[in-house]
């Protein structure tokens, strides 16, 4: 705990005292009056500061105002950044000769800068002037001001009074999740904090990020991808777009809590994060820290996105005649909804692809016949509703279907008749055709 300041009105005619013996007064005012032009020269051009126009240096003595402690100290200045009551530049001093003792700055020595003043202490000079009662007490200088139109994103940790926030932006190259949101007054910390610019305020918005994971492989969704491009993430002020980079190019990158900082018009009432892939753009409130366009990409924001089929039947042989041979296996895996699929992209607006993976083996008489599924292959409902039929293959090991983007149920049917024709002359029969079972499955999303 640092004491009030002590003033003393001089150590008398003799001067100050030493532990060599006596400064003389006068001896002590020319060493004063150097060191302090010295400290001036060094301080006067700091950038960032508060100085009382009463700045000057005192000799340090004990509390009784008689004994040099053997350090000088300046100011008082404030600088930016530093704690309050640290307004002081200290030196220590040498004590020198024996028959008239003086002062000297040790080879080499640096001052200490912003200190708070020694306890039980004094300060004095020959002149008897005296520092102001409220000197320790000096305001911090005001920070200077950010760049107009600021827009950042920092992995720097910021002092924020944030009011919680949960609003996320969902995009297949990740998931931007807010942990809250602040008007802060300044922002950044010791010599790098700073004010908005004139007529401006700042907006800060703390967040998270994490991978896309696509609920029918469990693992990041863009990952292998040929569809859309990555995300472009910018700040929308009123008219204006300023980009920002607020997810790493590593699509499996998690990061920690980053910080955004935008300094917008007092004025200002729209500022939103806005997140555009491909066609699709999706927005969030940095105000109210609420998405702000709920039916877009909506399948992503829902609780439940892939249900497990669980449907098959094994191997089914199907013999015609003497030559034509076949075997042939499905199964429908797992079904996910999704507004984006790694190979087509964003479903239509309003729609969400239902994406069924499978699996399927045929064996056939391949030297002796050519064959054909008969379309289509898989078909589904969507609450109840016919969808209409999309190109599919039995090889095919995911299948995608455009479906409302609300759809809770989808049915699912797949219909398995091959036909053949010999491509041998001698082939017994020359065509024909053969049905393996039907299969049927329900995936529920909530």
């Amino acid at each position: 705990m640092t004491t009030g300041l002590l003033v003393v009105a001089g150590c008398g005619a003799s001067g100050l005292e030493t532990g060599a013996g006596t400064v003389e007064q006068e001896t002590a005012s020319a060493f004063l009056t150097t060191t302090e032009t010295d400290w001036h020269q060094q301080v006067d051009a700091e950038p960032n500061k508060n100085v009382r126009p009463s700045a000057r240096c005192y000799y340090v003595t004990g509390a009784d105002g008689k004994q040099s402690l053997g350090t000088m100290a300046c100011g008082p200045l404030r600088r930016l950044g530093t704690a309050e009551r640290q307004v002081w530049d200290v030196i220590r001093l040498e004590t020198t000769g024996s028959d008239k003792p003086g002062f000297k700055v040790p080879d080499d020595e640096q001052w200490k800068k912003s200190q708070l003043r020694p306890d039980s202490s004094a300060f004095w000079r020959p002149d008897d002037k005296q520092a102001d009662g409220d000197a320790d007490a000096l305001a911090a200088p005001p920070a200077p001001a950010a760049q107009s139109g600021l827009a950042t994103v920092t992995d720097k940790s910021e002092k924020l009074a944030l009011k919680p926030a949960t609003g996320k932006l969902v995009v297949p190259d990740g998931t931007l999740t807010l942990k809250g949101i602040a008007t802060p007054d300044t922002i950044g910390s010791g010599v790098d904090v700073k004010a908005p610019a004139s007529g401006e305020k700042f907006i800060a918005a703390e967040f998270t990020t994490s991978p896309t994971i696509d609920p029918l492989t469990d693992r990041p969704a863009f990952i292998g991808s040929t569809g859309t491009a990555a995300t472009k993430w910018a700040v929308k002020v009123g008219s204006e777009q300023r980009p920002i980079e607020a997810i790493s190019d590593d699509p499996e990158a998690t990061n920690a809590a980053r910080t955004l900082v935008v300094s917008v018009p007092k004025d200002a009432s729209d500022v939103t994060l806005t997140a555009t892939s491909g066609s699709v753009v999706q927005k969030l409130s940095l105000t109210t820290g609420e998405r702000t366009t709920p039916d877009v990409a909506a399948a992503y924001y829902r609780t439940s996105l892939s249900a497990d089929l669980n449907k098959s039947f094994p191997k089914t042989i199907r013999n015609v005649g003497q030559y034509f041979k076949s075997s042939y296996q499905l199964s429908l895996q797992k079904a996910a909804l999704t507004p984006w699929d790694p190979t087509r992209g964003w479903a239509p607006a309003g729609k969400a692809w239902v994406r069924i993976q499978l699996s399927s083996q045929l064996n056939w008489t391949d030297i002796l016949y050519k064959t054909t599924w008969a379309p289509p292959f898989l078909t589904a409902t969507a609450d109840g509703a016919a969808i209409p039929a999309v190109q599919s293959k039995h090889s095919d090991t995911v299948i995608a279907i455009p479906v409302p983007a609300a759809t809770k149920t989808v049915q699912l049917s797949a219909k398995n008749e091959l036909s053949f024709s010999a491509t041998d002359p001698g082939a017994i029969p020359t065509s024909g055709t053969v049905t393996f079972p039907p299969l049927t499955a329900t995936a529920n999303f909530h």
